[in-house]
């Protein structure tokens, strides 16, 4: 694949640990967005199930996607989640126009 990498990220969060990732996902957002590569970085909350997290994020390419899933940023943020949800499905997307 050529130009950039870009995908959604939803994750279906176990009731009542919201405020939980939401207080660590800060710190990760800062280190993510000055990674090389790293084109954006963010995190929304549903309006329509407060349950459900959005990550939107675009790199340069996949190798540079590859290398942050590596940094210890990453690695700790993915523990930590890992038993806060129910699901997690991640999809890549393409503009169109």
């Amino acid at each position: 694949m050529t130009g950039p990498y870009k995908f959604i990220v939803t994750i279906e969060l176990v009731p009542g640990t919201r405020d939980e990732i939401l207080a660590r996902a800060p710190e990760v957002q800062v280190a993510t967005r000055v990674e090389d590569g790293c084109l954006s970085f963010d995190c929304f909350t549903c309006t329509d199930d407060p349950n459900r997290l959005v990550f939107i994020e675009a790199w340069k390419d996949e190798d540079a996607y590859a290398h942050h899933l590596l940094r210890d940023h990453t690695q700790r943020f993915l523990e930590f989640c890992e038993p806060l949800h129910r699901s997690f499905t991640f999809e890549t997307i393409a503009a169109t126009t």
